[in-house]
């Protein structure tokens, strides 16, 4: 909290303003575009949909925030033309002169290194065959970014993991503004950003699919930009790239979609598999055995994802979602069993819904959330201890897990296994309910199978089992004898913008005795 204020203080500060305002001599002359991943070009008309005083003849909360990262520069770049040119032109001076508040969102952090990005590396584009009065205007816009930038980046309480994009774009231009000193720090800045949000089974701590991505992308980018400064002291850029790579290339279920864990969505594949595959001889990470984020099972033609995470950062974690023990499935080039998914874009109270326990396929206490989450930061309260072991045998995969994170709220522990044949057409799973003290029996359990859209489900042998008809034509049941189950609506948001009908499968009952086991089957029809 000390952190806000001082920043709020200082940015708020009119000799804080002078100082950004402060020029520099030099004049900018484009720096070379250090991206790998292509995009795709928009359309014509949509571009020229946008006015020259798009920002000033808009109300700012009417204009959307993907505006003010200057992504429409690439844009209009590719598409080329002296008319979008003198538009571009136009509407970074239209931006400029908008002169928005320094507290506004119009500079949050990442949102001030993408417009340093996109202006410092289009300047070829725009910025060449401009008057010297504009590229005077356009270096000190960038100076002025970057000061704010450096400036704000020391105040996070957890500043090591602030996004890596941010420290690539002062990178980048610090070298150009003789911010010798600077670009040094920065190095060894990044360096322990690596060691901060990486984990020791290289996953990005976020346990997010996209920011994995995204954060081998920006390491790939910065390693390029170190060798353009001629800087080669850091040998280790070149494991971390590889490691985080190769457990990215397991991160595919068998009919190549997304795991739906922790805000991921199928919104961005096309991107995850560009950087997935940069590497093709790399070899995948087996993530079996890993002691933090998406245990991977793959049996023959099967694959299960399995969440062990352990949240530890309000930065990294704030889009987790408490889905603790949940699994996924998939099966011959078909998904079986899914998480309910995340919307890419922010759908008010309805997001919410889908970083719930009961949007996982994991088993919830009274309906309730086994992490209590925040919109601001994350989460409020997550499990103090989550622990797993596994083990292979001859014939088939184990896995256990445990969470205390209903003990505070109701004194229960939960311990998952899961016990995966190695043909792959078998799993059986167990639930486990441990109460610590004396039995509640008003307290109820839910043990959630969310389905694919395209599944038919249908109860049978008096409600102890579920049918599953695939799109494929194939046959699975699910069966839990001596348990009722029954099949309720659900929704599927894998796409990350039009929300599914769905069905999900819900073993139920209360919680009657001290040790309360509940043994499911999952099994192929043959």
């Amino acid at each position: 909290m000390l952190y806000k204020i001082i920043k709020y203080l200082v940015i708020k500060n009119f000799l804080y303003k002078i100082y950004l305002l402060i020029r520099t001599k030099k004049e900018f002359e484009g720096i070379q575009n250090f991206n790998i991943v292509p995009t795709k070009k928009k359309s014509l008309n949509s571009l020229l949909k946008i006015n020259e005083d798009y920002f000033s003849s808009n109300p700012e909360n009417k204009i959307p925030i993907e505006m003010h990262s200057f992504d429409w520069l690439n844009d209009f770049k590719k598409t080329g033309g002296i008319n979008l040119l003198k538009k571009s032109r136009h509407l970074i001076l239209d931006w400029k002169h908008c002169d928005f508040n320094l507290s506004s969102n119009v500079w949050n952090e990442l949102l001030i290194a993408k417009r340093i990005i996109n202006l410092s590396t289009n300047f070829d584009y725009y910025g060449t065959t401009a008057s010297k009065e504009f590229k005077t205007i356009v270096t000190n816009l960038i100076f002025f970014h970057y000061k704010n930038l450096l400036f704000l980046k020391n105040f996070y309480l957890e500043k090591h993991d602030i996004d890596l994009e941010v420290s690539k774009a002062l990178l980048l231009t610090s070298s150009f503004f003789g911010k010798k000193k600077d670009f040094f720090k920065l190095i060894n800045f990044i360096k322990k950003q690596t060691i901060h949000q990486i984990n020791k089974d290289g996953f990005h701590k976020s346990i997010n699919i996209f920011e994995q991505a995204k954060f081998i992308n920006n390491l790939i980018e910065i390693k390029n930009i170190l060798l353009f400064n001629k800087y080669n002291n850091w040998s280790g850029i070149d494991n971390i790239i590889e490691e985080m790579t190769s457990v990215l290339k397991n991160f595919f279920h068998k009919d190549q979609s997304l795991p739906l864990f922790n805000a991921t969505n199928n919104k961005q594949i096309d991107y995850v598999r560009y950087i997935a595959n940069l590497q093709k001889d790399l070899k995948v990470k087996k993530l079996f055995e890993i002691k933090d984020g998406i245990a991977v099972v793959e049996a023959s033609t099967t694959k299960i994802f399995f969440d062990i995470t352990k949240p530890n950062s309000k930065l990294l974690n704030k889009r987790m979602h408490s889905g603790t023990l949940s699994f996924e499935m998939s099966h011959d080039n078909e998904k079986i069993i899914t998480n309910c998914g995340s919307p890419e874009k922010y759908l008010g109270k309805n997001q919410v819904y889908f970083r719930y326990s009961a949007a996982h396929s994991t088993l919830t206490i009274n309906n309730t959330n086994i992490s209590e989450l925040s919109e601001k930061n994350g989460y409020r309260r997550i499990p103090k201890n989550i622990k797993n072991s596994s083990e292979e045998k001859k014939d088939f995969y184990k896995i256990t897990a445990s969470h205390d994170g209903y003990k505070n709220n109701y004194g229960v522990l939960i311990r998952r296994t899961l016990k995966i044949n190695k043909d792959g057409l078998l799993i059986l799973g167990s639930d486990e309910i441990l109460n610590l003290k004396k039995v509640n029996k008003n307290n109820t359990f839910e043990i959630r199978f969310h389905l694919m859209p395209e599944i038919i489900s249908a109860l049978t042998n008096n409600d102890e089992q579920v049918i599953l008809k695939l799109k494929n034509g194939m046959a699975w049941y699910l069966r839990s004898e001596n348990n009722k189950l029954r099949i309720d609506e659900s929704l599927y948001m894998g796409s990350g913008s039009q929300p599914l009908a769905s069905s999900q499968i819900v073993i139920y009952g209360s919680i009657s005795k001290l040790k309360n086991i509940v043994n499911w089957e999952l099994k192929k029809v043959i």
